[in-house]
């Protein structure tokens, strides 16, 4: 089993989190939406929003197989798997429909066939996030405390993390921090309370 990402319409990413719940054991398919809290100001104030961390992207982990990717090409609203050899894998398959003498993998099922075609996320990848949010997928808020240039990150999901810190925005209350992610380094703003 391994982490996969699933590619979603913008804006359905729970719809098809709760779609995937119940067509799906949980055993066989977890699914998250990782999600991040961020404070905004409106008329003065400031207001605490949850907002979805990957727009688009749903997380899923899973033994992958040929027969379950097209199990997920057909949800609604779901458009494709991330980094994988979908292109060749759909021609495969349509060469294999058309022929029966087509060779098996050793168990004779299509899915010993295809082991290969599907990117797993790096286990060093995920695991920054996974470690990063709570028990309801949220990125909370880390307490920062800056000075003289010197961020230190005296509690929260950025506790010794410091490192991966590029900008601290006083102002808006954020952090932008870097993450190798999805095959390359990715910045993101996460909420912090500067004290």
């Amino acid at each position: 089993m391994g982490w996969y990402v699933l590619f979603v319409e913008t804006g359905s990413e729970d719809i098809v989190q709760k779609y995937l719940e119940s067509q799906f054991c949980q055993k066989d398919l977890f699914s998250i939406v990782p999600k991040r809290l961020v404070p905004e100001k409106r008329n003065g104030e400031f207001y605490s929003v949850v907002k979805t961390l990957f727009p688009g992207y749903l997380l899923i982990y899973t033994k992958m197989t040929p027969s379950l990717y097209y199990e997920l090409k057909k949800i609604p609203r779901s458009y494709r798997m991330l980094r994988n050899s979908s292109f060749e894998l759909d021609k495969i398959y349509g060469r294999l429909q058309r022929h029966t003498d087509f060779p098996l993998g050793e168990e004779g099922s299509i899915d010993a066939y295809y082991d290969n075609f599907f990117s797993e996320i790096d286990e060093l990848e995920i695991r920054q996030i996974l470690n990063l949010i709570n028990d309801e997928c949220i990125i909370e808020y880390s307490n920062v405390i800056v000075e003289n240039s010197i961020i230190r990150v005296r509690s929260g999901p950025l506790y010794g993390m410091e490192s991966n810190i590029c900008k601290i925005d006083k102002r808006k209350r954020r952090a932008k921090i870097a993450l190798d992610f999805f095959g390359g380094e990715r910045q993101l703003e996460l909420g912090i309370e500067v004290l």
